[in-house]
């Protein structure tokens, strides 16, 4: 007998051979030997990576929904920060009235007190000491200068309060006179704050949830929170948190226990919510199931190969859908389970349907006015920006209706915040009643909307602002003040090109209406000019 050597190194001297799953089992099997223990010790560890996918799909879902809810805190902090910084006395300069308005306020909001920085960084006015008692000069949080840079709002991170002697957080919004930036007003808020908004979600045994602020220092935390407030998180979790705005990774807690661990970034604040979850939990079940299958492998030993198949059929049928419904969910496309044999499978299904309903949910209160249900500044700002660049492929038209309501703060002095909110959703009402199906309104903040109108030329967009401020102008129910409307209205592309020119011609607009006597509606550009 001749025997041919091919050499060594060469790929087709050794032609790799591929074996099915099914078929690798049918071999086992008829060993007589391991089939049984085999076909178990799979379905354990499929059950074990579904659990385990499981647990990082609960854990990134319950820190976005808790994210969700302290944007929405922080969000409507910083609202009643902005209203209180145009207070008149505040623009003339008159602290003393101010100290008094800002610790009025304190009694109906969450903060804990409100300091005035002017541009050295000196605190004018601290809401925790009387007005003209000497403040400290300095140990104010340094995120608090991007005020006085860029006019924007500026939230700290943890700090230790200069004053209290505490941790505290701060938020500053900037007040200006003639554009210019002259103070920074503030509010302090205590870690305890979120540690409520924390206590709000019930965990299961053994899971964590922390707060982390820019730096990784965690600001708040569901167990021990006294502990380890103002410790920074293992580094580790800093490491991801910094290189992602969201992930999930195998982990140590500061007190020292395994976890599989979630976190997701706020795109608006840069602060952190992280889950853990302990390992222990899960890898005492799998080892509890791999017991159990050994056990069962010997007393089913007969019946092997009958089980392989047909429990091989529904792992493999069931992971495949599983896969299937993850990708979908993965791109954003409708998840559609059908019916899956596994009681492990159809639980991770449920959970992925689940995922995808809060999901949808935290999109629509990301891009919604929580008020009003309209669209929010973000989503408007999207959407113009996409219509934009339609009508100038397309050659169309658009218009920009901004509107303010007149009289509104005297609703709010008078009847309270609470009819204010009443008179606002009756506002969206009526709005959302007056425009086409194929407009869109939005909430920009306190009482001012707009709306975009597709295909609307100069009457089109006249006619529309007509009826919205006849409609807006009608009486409230429940409300004394006379409350009515100023429309501006800006067309594209006569009043700009852009964004941001649309945008700032409209309110000049609006202006424009406001100066000639309210309740009325002014084009940024009138016919023939």
């Amino acid at each position: 007998m001749v025997h041919k050597v091919s050499p060594v190194g060469d790929p087709a001297s050794a032609p790799l051979k591929r074996y099915s799953l099914r078929s690798s089992l049918y071999i086992l099997v008829a060993a007589c030997v391991l089939p049984a223990a085999l076909v178990f010790a799979y379905l354990a560890h499929s059950n074990y990576q579904l659990e385990k996918a499981k647990i990082y799909g609960e854990t990134v879902l319950l820190a976005q929904k808790v994210s969700a809810e302290i944007d929405l805190e922080l969000s409507s902090i910083e609202a009643a920060l902005r209203v209180l910084s145009t207070a008149e006395s505040l623009r003339k300069g008159d602290l003393r009235s101010f100290h008094r308005i800002a610790s009025d306020a304190l009694q109906s909001q969450t903060v804990y007190n409100y300091v005035l920085l002017d541009k050295g960084e000196r605190q004018l006015i601290n809401t925790l000491r009387p007005f003209g008692v000497p403040l400290p000069a300095k140990g104010n949080p340094t995120e608090l200068r991007e005020v006085f840079r860029t006019g924007h709002t500026a939230l700290s991170n943890l700090f230790v309060g200069p004053v209290t002697k505490s941790h505290l957080l701060a938020m500053a919004v900037p007040v200006f006179r003639d554009e210019e930036v002259i103070y920074a007003l503030s509010i302090g808020l205590l870690p305890r704050r979120l540690d409520e908004i924390l206590g709000r979600h019930p965990l299961k045994d053994g899971w964590l949830i922390a707060v982390l602020d820019r730096t990784g220092t965690i600001v708040a935390r569901s167990r021990d929170a006294k502990r380890f407030v103002g410790e920074q998180a293992v580094p580790e979790l800093v490491a991801a948190i910094r290189d992602a705005e969201r992930g999930s990774l195998e982990t140590m807690t500061r007190d020292g226990i395994p976890v599989a661990t979630s976190f997701v970034r706020s795109p608006t604040w840069g602060w952190s919510v992280v889950i853990g979850a302990p390992k222990a939990n899960l890898e005492g079940s799998l080892y509890r199931l791999l017991t159990g299958i050994l056990l069962a492998a010997l007393t089913l030993f007969a019946i092997g190969a009958w089980i392989a198949g047909i429990l091989t059929n529904r792992v493999i049928a069931s992971v495949k859908q599983l896969n299937d419904a993850a990708l979908a969910l993965g791109n954003g496309q409708p998840v559609n389970l059908p019916d899956i044999q596994l009681d492990e499978a159809e639980a991770v299904g449920r959970a992925m349907l689940q995922a995808a309903r809060l999901m949808d949910e935290v999109k629509h209160r990301a891009y919604h006015d929580a008020l009003t249900g309209l669209a929010n500044r973000a989503f408007f700002y999207e959407l113009l920006h996409h219509q934009i660049a339609a009508a100038e492929r397309e050659g169309a038209i658009l218009a920009i209706l901004a509107i303010d309501l007149d009289n509104f703060k005297l609703v709010n002095d008078e009847a309270g915040h609470p009819a204010g909110d009443i008179l606002l959703k009756i506002v969206s009402e009526r709005i959302t009643d007056t425009i086409r199906a194929s407009d869109v309104a939005a909430r920009m903040g306190g009482d001012e909307f707009s709306i975009l109108l597709w295909n609307a030329d100069f009457d089109d967009a006249s006619e529309t602002a007509s009826r919205l401020r006849d409609a807006l102008s009608q009486p409230y129910p429940g409300i004394a003040t006379n409350v009515s409307a100023s429309i501006g209205i800006a067309i594209y592309p006569l009043a700009g090109r852009t964004l941001e020119a649309l945008l700032e011609n409209a309110d000049r607009a609006l202006y424009k209406a406001k100066h000639a006597g309210k309740n009325g509606c002014a084009h940024y550009i009138e016919p023939g000019q």
